[in-house]
């Protein structure tokens, strides 16, 4: 096997991990629509969900996805068995509904 890649800072990897979460289209269009209809006080909730919730759900699935060398469907299903694997297509489709 060959040599793998790594990332060269910490930093690095979490601003590419924050970008592949939340997108240029969301950083640039909610601010913006959220002003327009008058609902720019939801924007600190939204922050704060981000930095709570999101960032830290999106590092653990790189964390388990780099344990066990897979999709999210397989690395759920190499972690806990076949009761488990659910969880990794989960998250492949909410990510696009």
């Amino acid at each position: 096997m060959g040599q793998r890649s790594q990332w060269g800072t910490r930093a690095g990897f979490v601003m590419a991990a924050v970008g592949s979460a939340v997108g240029l289209g969301n950083i640039w269009r909610f601010p913006y629509v959220a002003y327009e209809n008058g609902g720019g006080a939801f924007f600190i909730p939204y922050l704060f969900a981000l930095l709570t919730a999101g960032i830290p759900i999106l590092i653990l699935e790189f964390t388990i996805g780099h344990k066990y060398r897979g999709s999210a469907p397989l690395s759920f299903f190499r972690m806990k068995g076949k009761g488990a694997e659910w969880l990794g297509w989960l998250g492949g489709f909410s990510y696009h509904s």
